[in-house]
């Protein structure tokens, strides 16, 4: 089959059509620049055509098992038949499947890296903890093993494109900040910040600190806006039984307009990451959309985020364990809405100018471009 330079195809069978930084940052930014872009999920949604993207749906799997074992076979079937110049995959499931797209196409082939997965293995609630190390370990021997074939590879911090450079030169670090014209309208219209509001947009899991976060709270005069899926979903439960749930209003899985509703009316945007390595060293998108939303951030006292965050002045860095200090920098905070909100527009500007998917995009492109001419 004939290759045609103008067609590229993104994949992935862990992520939904409307994931953020796959389809709204990359294959829209491609389609813009005039790439004929493909998208292959494993969503169940059927196959659609939205903002110049050729949405191809393998079908949505009733369990992780069954998707793991069967969604990468059906999608390599499904890539091989798109004359893709470029194919572009996005979860580490699909090592091989990238791996076998090289072998068989000769396409240009790029592992998009969104985070350190030999890192996050070992605090996968799913997997018993005797097998988190072997999964670990495993993991990163065979990303070392593919990643060195792929023509590119493509990662969301400096931090991890250390990792990758030593065995592929062609290791790009693309941030996955803020799309700015999201946010624009912050800057044409006066959002009112609700009054002793806390905002949290994200999945509600454990190693986020929200148990610590419910129990902070518990003295203060605030209402906490919680929007997100529950990771596992008894943990619901257990955040059910915490004195302070009365003070929670409770959103479920948002759409994206909803998300940042919420998050542009908080007086204070919190991530509470508990001191994992893949949290150490990674930037949280969400951190940088409450900046991009004029919110203060209450985040974990990382050295990424005091530098990014506390530094600049924007927010306020915390340790996650420290239930009394959440609860007095929350409560200054609160108290103190004019200079709470004149942090959240520090963080909007840093957002505008600098921390923004258009600052991005165009390393990607360059990407591209380097990879098709040569």
């Amino acid at each position: 089959m004939k290759r045609d330079k103008s067609i590229v195809c993104h994949l992935s069978t862990v992520h939904v059509r409307t994931d953020v930084r796959v389809f709204y940052k990359e294959c829209v930014t491609l389609a813009i620049a005039g790439y004929k872009t493909h998208l292959i999920v494993a969503d169940g949604k059927g196959n659609d055509y939205n903002q110049a993207v050729i949405i191809h749906d393998l079908g949505r799997y009733s369990s992780r098992i069954k998707r793991i074992l069967l969604a990468p076979a059906l999608l390599f079937l499904a890539a091989v038949k798109i004359p893709a110049y470029v194919y572009h995959f996005h979860d580490p499931e699909l090592l091989p499947i990238g791996l076998l797209l090289k072998l068989f196409t000769k396409a240009k082939i790029i592992y998009d890296a969104h985070e350190s997965y030999p890192d996050d293995m070992l605090y996968k609630d799913y997997l018993p903890a005797w097998s988190r190390i072997i999964a670990s370990r495993g993991i990163k021997i065979l990303e070392d093993f593919i990643a060195c074939r792929m023509d590119a590879v493509i990662t969301v911090t400096d931090y991890h494109a250390k990792r990758f450079l030593p065995i592929n030169a062609n290791t790009f670090t693309i941030c996955n900040y803020p799309l700015k014209k999201e946010w624009d309208f912050l800057h044409s219209t006066v959002v009112d910040k609700k009054p002793l509001s806390i905002g949290y947009v994200g999945n509600i899991t454990r190693k986020r600190g929200i148990s610590q976060l419910l129990t902070a709270i518990e003295s203060l005069d605030c209402t906490l806006h919680l929007a997100g899926s529950y990771e596992p979903l008894d943990y619901r439960q257990e955040l059910c039984n915490m004195p302070a749930w009365h003070k929670v209003v409770e959103y479920g899985y948002v759409s994206r307009d909803i998300a940042i509703e919420i998050i542009s009316s908080s007086l204070v945007g919190v991530m509470l990451f508990l001191p994992e390595p893949n949290h150490i060293n990674s930037l949280s998108t969400k951190v940088f959309e409450y900046m991009a939303g004029a919110t203060c951030v209450l985040v974990s006292n990382f050295q990424v985020y005091e530098k990014t965050i506390q530094d600049q002045n924007c927010g306020v860095c915390v340790d996650p364990f420290d239930t009394i200090q959440i609860t007095e920098t929350l409560r200054q905070l609160l108290d103190n809405p004019t200079k709470t909100v004149l942090m959240g527009k520090q963080g909007r500007e840093l957002a505008y100018h600098k921390y923004n998917w258009e600052s991005q995009q165009k390393k990607l492109l360059e990407a591209y471009t380097k990879l098709i001419d040569n």
